[in-house]
């Protein structure tokens, strides 16, 4: 089901960050495609500022997963930036404990989630982003439901 389709511009980053937000509650798990170069590291960092997060974020391409904290609700919460651009199989995100994360119940922001769609879970949020311009990105945003 689609729930968001419009262009931004990097100013507009701020502020559909926080309209991201309200789709973490339909899922813990958000995947981001886009081709390189397309902003999903810039959005993510962006998201995860929204949280509170006070790490730099980063693309975890060689570390496969990196882990922030947040607070709400007076307490820490971790969410997992993962990236599976290096991974080739299944195999190998498990013993990079990409389902562990997926599964944990924490927020789960994934760049480049087609390298590996098996270990996706049921239900999850799937952001596209598209190139429309040096300044200009389409964002779609839709529910997914495997099987």
């Amino acid at each position: 089901m689609e729930l968001m389709n419009r262009t931004y511009s990097l100013d507009e980053i701020v502020d559909l960050a926080k309209t991201l937000r309200v789709f973490t509650s339909i899922s813990k798990v958000m995947t981001f495609e886009g081709d390189l170069g397309a902003g999903k590291t810039t959005l993510i960092s962006a998201m995860c500022k929204n949280l509170g997060v006070k790490d730099v974020v980063g693309s975890p391409t060689f570390s496969i997963i990196n882990e922030y904290q947040f607070e709400e609700d007076g307490k820490g919460w971790p969410v997992y930036h993962i990236d599976l651009y290096r991974l080739k199989d299944e195999e190998e995100a498990q013993q990079a404990g990409v389902e562990a994360c997926l599964y944990s119940g924490h927020l789960c922001f994934v760049e480049w989630p087609q390298k590996v769609p098996s270990v996706l879970p049921e239900e999850f949020i799937l952001v596209q982003l598209t190139t429309e311009g040096d300044t200009v990105r389409r964002i779609c945003v839709q529910s997914v439901k495997n099987g």
